[in-house]
């Protein structure tokens, strides 16, 4: 069965019949007009029906990028999940339409699986940190500093340990945050509290490869980020910060910023740099 994610706009639509979530995002989400075009078709079928498999990798979890069998030049991500998450994963990714969330596009169930078509972006923040000769300067960061982290808070949802490996980078500079299956369901006060909690290594990661020893926050090259600079001052107010509004009052996160535009170079630095572990298989009848 094939569903698109826009059709789905309550509780009473959803194609699954267990009981949805009742947290801040179910309240918030029911609210919310979702808006794009509305497929409405269901097909009992597999996904494989339609595409077929051309290249495997890991990256936020197992991806399949597949291309239609009828017009192979047109290609889509593919993340598998359990058919028993399926309900509470569409559920999720339905609501959280934001330009900095991977978005969920349709879904097709299948037997015990479920087959989500999502956004295809190859790399994450971790390629950038691995790339030792590249630094992002402060108007990259400011916009890899994303407006996401601020906008999941208001749902309730919290990665129990947000990194550099669980935000995409697409090779066009858009960031988007993934891996929504391992989010959990929180207050959104708990929620602020795990964001503010995990940026402080992630934009240390950003600025220097590294974490500092004992949860100490700051930078040890200050050649690079002078202690003046805008992104060791928004540094030092993640350590001390009581709210996520604080922090995008700071001067690294108040300037104008184009992340796309301003993320280019960034992303062709990370993609050279990257090593994915992939299987590339163009014959296959898959």
């Amino acid at each position: 069965m094939i569903y698109d994610l826009n059709t789905i706009n309550a509780q009473s639509q959803l194609p699954i019949s267990i009981s949805a979530p009742t947290t801040c995002e179910s309240h918030t989400a029911a609210t919310k007009k979702l808006t794009g075009s509305h497929c409405r078709s269901k097909l009992k079928e597999s996904p494989w029906d339609t595409y077929r498999k051309v290249i495997i990798y890991k990256i936020t979890g197992k991806v399949t990028i597949a291309t239609r069998r009828t017009r192979p030049s047109r290609m889509v991500a593919i993340r598998i999940y359990a058919k028993e998450n399926t309900r509470r994963l569409i559920y999720r990714f339905g609501r959280l339409e934001h330009r900095n969330v991977l978005s969920l596009h349709k879904c097709y169930i299948h037997k015990d699986l479920a087959f989500f078509l999502v956004d295809d972006l190859p790399l994450t923040l971790a390629y950038i940190v691995a790339f030792l000769s590249v630094y992002p300067n402060e108007t990259e960061l400011g916009s890899i500093i994303l407006d996401g982290v601020f906008y999941l808070f208001t749902f309730g949802l919290a990665y129990q340990s947000l990194s550099c490996d669980h935000i995409l980078f697409g090779i066009d500079g858009i960031i988007k945050i993934a891996s929504l299956d391992l989010c959990i369901d929180c207050t959104p006060k708990q929620s602020e509290a795990a964001y503010i909690a995990a940026l402080p290594s992630i934009t240390m990661q950003l600025m220097q490869k590294f974490d500092k020893d004992q949860g100490v926050v700051g930078v040890i090259d200050l050649e690079r980020w002078p202690i003046d600079s805008a992104a060791v001052g928004f540094l030092s107010a993640t350590e001390t910060a009581g709210s996520i509004k604080s922090l995008r009052n700071q001067p690294l996160l108040t300037g104008k910023h184009r992340p796309s535009e301003d993320l280019v170079v960034l992303a062709r630095a990370a993609l050279l740099s990257s090593s994915l572990n992939c299987v590339y298989n163009p014959d296959s009848k898959k």
